[in-house]
């Protein structure tokens, strides 16, 4: 099991800044991943590690981690740590400028963009899950069920439970690309679900999502989609005005 390189730790010790935000947390990992400084396997120092090197707070690191985590840059082993993965980020470095300088209307066009993209892959995935894939998204949702004051299990468990399906889609492409315009909006979800009102509907509708999924039906799973990305827009167009 491959460690962190020496030259890694020194790389990452140069702190970002306290102004600094998670995003550029990720471009400054995506930017070693380029330069080769992190290759396929090797593991990361410890959050906390990368707190005190990068001089940002935990959750910010945590943010940045996630990110990475769903565009298949990192892969989080829980209770085993932080790895890279095999996938080569260069490709993944231009649209991560746009990441940053997202504001309250291209949000806005970006969750329009999900409610004709995603109900697709829900469709796909409807007839491609695997037992095991199904029981996960079933875990999920009873996790969510089971607590729904907890604001952040709920944005963890919505972050897996929409990469799950992009993932059953059986297309790596689009699959990509779904994971991207999911990292792109995380603030902006993150903002809204902080109102319990708005979790709550978005927990009703992942066991609507689920019900079509287990029932193998790409038509409905795709209805059952669509109207949660309308409702996740409707949110956005309260909270913000977009």
């Amino acid at each position: 099991m491959k460690q962190p390189r020496l030259h890694l730790v020194k790389t990452l010790s140069e702190p970002i800044g306290k102004k600094a935000v998670s995003e550029l947390v990720v471009q400054r990992i995506l930017d070693l991943v380029k330069a080769g400084h992190l290759s396929a396997g090797d593991k990361l120092p410890p959050e906390r590690d990368l707190a005190e090197q990068l001089d940002v707070s935990r959750p910010t690191v945590r943010e940045a981690l996630r990110a990475l985590s769903i565009l298949g840059v990192l892969e989080i082993r829980h209770g085993g740590g932080v790895y890279v993965t095999a996938l080569d980020a260069d490709d993944l470095l231009s649209p991560m400028d746009f990441f940053v300088s997202l504001n309250a209307q291209n949000m806005a066009e970006l969750f329009d963009a999900r409610i004709h993209f995603e109900p697709m892959l829900a469709g796909l995935a409807a007839e491609r899950l695997t037992d095991a894939a199904l029981g996960r998204l079933a875990d999920l949702v009873a996790a969510q069920v089971a607590d729904p004051e907890d604001a952040e299990l709920f944005h963890d468990t919505d972050v897996e439970f929409h990469k799950t399906i992009l993932e059953a889609s059986g297309n790596d492409f689009l699959s990509r690309f779904g994971k991207l315009l999911q990292v792109l909006g995380d603030q902006g979800r993150q903002a809204f679900q902080k109102r319990k009102s708005i979790r709550q509907q978005s927990i009703e509708d992942h066991q609507v999502i689920l019900a079509a999924l287990q029932a193998r039906d790409p038509a409905a799973a795709q209805r059952a989609m669509r109207q949660h990305m309308v409702n996740v827009r409707n949110a956005l167009r309260e909270v913000t005005g977009a």
